[in-house]
Parts: C-alpha cells; structure tokens; sequence
C-alpha cells in the first residue's frame, strides 16, 4: 500500500482526490509519487479488460457457428464486453488508487493512438492494457516496439495492406506500398523531426510484410520488399530483427528525445512548457537510454510542478473522473444505483463533451492544449454534467465541506462563497463541479 498522496499530487498528477480518502501533507513528493509505478492497484485494476487472444478467439468461434461448423470453444457476448470497455475508459481513472499511473497509460496510449475510427475497436483496450501499460516505467524503445507490432496498430494504419512492389505478391497481383505506420512512426510515435519522404518511404519498404497476432511477430516472406533499405542515413536490410534494430535507432535519436521531453511537460505542467525543463528532460533521455522514470523524476522535480496556480485543463475523461471522485461516486456504474435510477450513460455523456471513446479523430489523438476542448457545445457539455452529478449526490454532504476537501487552498474566496450562497445543497454542489477551478490542473 502506498502512503497517500497529496492534495496537489493528486489534481497535477492524478485525478483529483477521492471524497474521505486521507491526503498527505505537503505538495509534491516525487519519491511518493513515483512509488505508484510498482505499487498494486485493487480497485483499477477491477477494470482490467478482457486479453486479446480470448476476444481473437470469439471473434473465430463465431465465424464457425455462424458457417454451421461444429463449436470448438466458448463464445463471449462481445456487446457486453464492448460495454465494458467503454465503461471502463472513465470509471478505472474514477475508482484508481495510483492516479499517475493511469495518466501515463492514458499518456502514453494516445501518443501512439489507435481509434476505432478505421480500425478495431475490440482490440483497442488490450492494446492500452497489455501493451502500453507494461512499458510505461520502462524503456520507450520497448513500448514503440510493442506498440508497432500490435494487431491493433497494424490494422488502424493499413499495414496489413502494405505490399512490398518488389515482393513476389507485388509483382503476381501489382501492388504497393502503405506509407501510414511508417510516416506516423517517424512524425507522431518517435522523433517528429529530422526526418524527410525518402525516410517514410524507405521505412514502409522495411516494414513491409509485417505480420502479428498479438503474441508472435514475423514477416509475410510474399511480401517483403527484397533490398537493402537506407533510413536516416543508415542501411537496414530484411525481417524483424532489422525492424527491431531501426526502433532502436529511432528511440535513442536526439529528436525523439526531445520530442518525447515536450510531450510530459506539456501534458503535466503547461501547453507551453518552459524550455529549460524541456531542454533538462531531453538530456535525461539521452543519458539514460531512454528509460522513463528519470524524466518523470525530473518533471515532478521541477519548480512548475509545485505552483499551486492550476493551469491545464482537463480532457472530458480527466474532467468526468475528477468530479466521480470528488462526490464519491466511484463504483462500478453498471450497478451503482445512482445511475441505474437515471439512466446516465457516461460513455454518451463523454461523447458530447468532445471525447468519444476510443475513437480520436485522428492519428495524432486527443488534443493536449486547451483550446482543443473549449468550443461552446462542449463547455456547455460539462456544465450539464456538473448540475446532473450535483442532483445525484448533492444532499449527501455540505458542498462547502466538500470545496475544502478536493480543492484545499487551490479554491478561490469567490468559488467558495459562491459554492457557501446557493439556497439548496445540489445547487452549491453544481457550482463547484462546474466551477474553473475543478475543470483544471
């Protein structure tokens, strides 16, 4: 069990503390949060999905029951693990007791996003649970890696349609290369810059073939661009051992490195992050071979880190699970009575504020700067939740009360007397869900 954290590790680092969960005295403590990255989580990880292989393996069965052949396995009711999926997306950050970790997995998830917008939606939250959330205290090289051959990413980015021109199924069927992975590997997973066309090109002919069930990685051999490749300047010939050597190139590249450092200063402390910390988290990238947890380190280090003014806003996920935990409810929303007498459907809820799950817009996911989630349906989104949350548990406790136990000192004179003027109890609460302050970090 981890010690509690504090009142602002919890807003800046977390999401927001749980109603009459104990807070630790102080601001931020990096040893105590970086304690989260090995340290169990009972209640997130009530939420932990359904692995790839089983959903595989129903996806098979029922493609045979459907033909008249005999049943060879059990068949899941797909809908209700969709359900849960989708459930899961806001009620795990809700119900966690490691607040930083499931940052990082929603961080980490949406550098290299996959969306059910083209593509499979099913095999999205095994991607995030199994192969970003193992690699977020380790190496990035790794997670680029696991991320890159996931069946999920390879079928979002067409590269199950990427066809070696040169390969003996090119020439029998006259067809070519997909440039998706390999220009979003170079511009939205690892370096950003420093890169130009002959680069993705060159890279989508290594990547040719590529093929993954989740478990094992190999190469279609009828596909595989035969050659040499040359790829920033460097030579790379055929299969995944050459695949794995250019990650590993890629990952350790000063460009990568500082994209990698802007993308945590940015998501943590501020849209536009002070340069020194972003200059201090490439060096320790580089230093360090790319292992994470010395960035974390230094971001959680960083003056910025302490400044009690709240300055980034919260995504509809962050914003939807800090108000859950500030009223208490953070139990499983399929059977909290709450929601079962309403109706309430947080995943419709989400959608309306701008963040319908699992499905980003585009490859480069959710917006990290504010301005991507302050168009007037969307505020106006939050402020119908907020009243709705407020009618559901607003005569369970003096909202006063509870504006001094999630914001502490972080609540203005002008939000708690606001919150203190309200003639009913639900109405005070809504403005403080509503407020500016809960809507930040």
């Amino acid at each position: 069990m981890t010690e509690p954290a504090s009142l602002l590790e919890e807003i800046r680092f977390g999401y927001g503390p749980r109603l009459g969960w104990p807070l630790a005295p102080g601001g931020v403590d990096p040893d105590r949060v970086l304690a989260q990255l090995t340290a169990p989580d009972p209640a997130g990880d009530v939420w932990t999905t359904v692995d790839l292989a089983t959903r595989q393996a129903t996806l098979v069965e029922g493609k045979r029951r459907r033909q008249g052949k005999p049943p060879q396995g059990t068949v899941l009711d797909l809908r209700i693990v969709a359900r849960r999926d989708q459930t899961g997306f806001i009620a795990r950050p809700a119900a966690a007791g490691l607040g930083f970790v499931e940052r990082l997995v929603n961080l980490w998830a949406n550098r290299m996003t996959v969306s059910a917008v083209g593509g499979p939606v099913l095999f999205i939250p095994p991607y995030r649970d199994r192969t970003i959330r193992p690699h977020i205290a380790g190496r990035f090289a790794d997670m680029l890696r696991a991320s890159l051959w996931h069946p999920a990413m390879l079928s979002y980015l067409s590269q199950n349609s990427s066809i070696g021109p040169n390969s003996s199924f090119g020439l029998r069927k006259g067809r070519g290369l997909n440039e998706n992975l390999a220009r979003e590997f170079l511009e939205l997973h690892s370096m950003g810059a420093g890169y130009d066309q002959s680069d993705v090109t060159e890279l989508a002919r290594l990547l040719a073939g590529m093929k993954s069930d989740g478990a094992a990685q190999e190469m279609d051999a009828r596909a595989v661009e035969p050659g040499d490749k040359t790829i920033l300047h460097a030579r790379y010939g055929e299969g995944v051992a050459e695949i794995d050597r250019f990650i590993e190139t890629a990952a350790t590249r000063p460009e990568t490195a500082r994209s990698v450092g802007l993308m945590l200063a940015r998501h943590f402390l501020a849209d536009d992050p002070p340069a020194d910390l972003v200059e201090d988290l490439s060096r320790i990238y580089l230093r360090n071979d790319g292992h994470l947890p010395p960035l974390y380190r230094a971001l959680l280090s960083h003056p910025a880190a302490q400044s009690p003014t709240l300055v980034k806003l919260r995504s509809p996920q962050e914003y939807m699970a800090a108000t859950l935990r500030a009223v208490g409810l953070t139990g499983d929303p399929e059977i909290t009575p709450a929601f079962r007498k309403t109706g309430t459907r947080l995943p419709e809820v989400i959608a309306r504020m701008g963040q319908p799950i699992f499905a980003a817009r585009r490859p480069d996911g959710w917006p990290e700067r504010a301005q991507g989630w302050l168009t007037p349906p969307m505020l106006a989104s939050r402020l119908d939740w907020a009243a709705d949350l407020a009618r559901l548990t607003g005569d369970r406790a003096d909202p006063g009360a509870q504006a001094r136990a999630v914001l502490g000192n972080l609540a203005s004179p002008l939000l708690l007397s606001a919150v203190a003027g309200a003639e009913q109890r639900w109405e005070g609460l809504a403005v403080l869900l509503g407020s500016p302050e809960m809507m930040r970090r």
